[in-house]
């Protein structure tokens, strides 16, 4: 019998399972018509694995809209900062915030098990500086679930660290977009309330129904140093998940253009994690995202050794030879189709990155990653 690993949003809590569910081995787990009533269950089975017979969901329907859906990832980026935009905007008018932020998590998640390229590329073409504030919480609750997704933390800890990303910064969200777009020095008001937001934001979850400590916690550590040179409480213990969101915040930062700074490359984002001592100082969690994101992330516009300016588009196993599509020849004319460059090979070497404004090309992201 062959068999086929569901994704998530195939199995769907509370409704009758349409087809027998087996594991990686090919052993039955539940028959068709099971319901599973808790979703941190569902999300549970479906990390271990969740498998169907292929003939099975052929004949359902699953394969032609599995197909569909892996094909729109930056639709479903869309879906997200506009569902997180409202939720973030009218908490306070919100009965189940919790479970409304968690829903959103798994959304991401879907992005970062199935779309990866495509959500990296997504964080480093769509600037989208006039959604800055709902932007960034999403860049870097991707970049946490990410790392923990290599790591191996259960699916209730990825949520967690994922929702803390997604609300890091709900007491300040009309705040932040107005300092992106800002360009004289901060205000004595604006130091207070960045320096008290995280807390102010535990407050705000708190009274809106979030019981979930590790997402708290993070939340109100998220600006905190081993060093003690953090904010709002100086201290020195920090949980991993408030170390991986701080890590995750700083990354997404670098490589989101505002107003008063110009937007970094993935290396040299990097190269500011790994210099930085507050960063640095007890932190595992740099070289793991950046194996994860690579030197150069998809997206990145580089200059290859023959001349052809590209773009990277998929991740190898090498941090420093990513798949680039080339999207001019050597005399700057550009291609009709992208041409695949393999920059392991000497001819394609990447030579160096670009930035955006030197290059007078249209992208559309869509339409290279699907």
């Amino acid at each position: 019998m062959a068999i086929q690993k569901l994704i998530r949003g195939q199995a769907v809590c509370g409704t009758p399972l349409p087809w027998d569910i087996y594991d990686e081995a090919g052993q039955l787990l539940l028959r068709q018509g099971f319901v599973v009533q808790d979703q941190k269950k569902l999300d549970t089975l479906l990390q271990r694995g969740m498998f169907v017979n292929t003939a099975d969901a052929t004949k359902s329907g699953l394969n032609k809209n599995s197909s569909r859906q892996s094909h729109e990832p930056f639709k479903l980026w869309d879906s997200i900062i506009e569902k997180l935009g409202h939720l973030l905007n009218n908490y306070d008018k919100v009965s189940t915030i919790q479970s409304q932020v968690e829903e959103i998590a798994r959304l991401i998640q879907m992005l970062s098990e199935h779309s990866k390229d495509a959500a990296l590329a997504a964080m480093i073409l769509l600037s989208q500086q006039n959604r800055y504030a709902l932007v960034h919480c999403l860049h870097a609750a991707l970049l946490c679930d990410m790392v923990a997704l290599r790591l191996e933390w259960g699916q209730e800890r990825r949520i967690s660290v994922v929702c803390a990303a997604l609300t890091m910064n709900i007491s300040m969200v009309n705040m932040q977009q107005s300092l992106a777009e800002q360009t004289e020095p901060l205000t004595p008001d604006q130091r207070v309330d960045i320096k008290t937001h995280p807390k102010t934001s535990v407050e705000i979850l708190s009274r809106a129904g979030v019981n979930d400590a590790i997402w708290l916690q993070a939340v109100q550590d998220h600006h905190e140093t081993p060093l003690g040179n953090g904010y709002p409480n100086g201290i020195k213990e920090i949980s991993e998940e408030a170390t991986l969101l701080r890590t995750a915040d700083v990354f997404s930062a670098k490589i989101s253009p505002r107003r008063s700074r110009r937007q970094m490359n993935g290396a040299q984002a990097s190269r500011v994690l790994f210099t930085d001592p507050s960063i640095t100082t007890a932190n595992p969690f740099i070289a793991v995202l950046i194996k994860e994101i690579g030197i150069y992330p998809p997206g990145s516009l580089v200059k290859l050794a023959n001349g052809e300016t590209g773009i990277v588009y998929k991740l190898s196993t090498n941090a420093h030879t990513p798949v680039v599509l080339s999207l001019t020849n050597s005399r700057g004319t550009p291609e009709l189709k992208p041409i695949r460059r393999d920059t392991a090979r000497e001819e394609f070497k990447i030579q160096s990155v670009i930035t955006r404004d030197r290059i007078n090309l249209r992208i559309n992201p869509a339409g290279l990653w699907g």
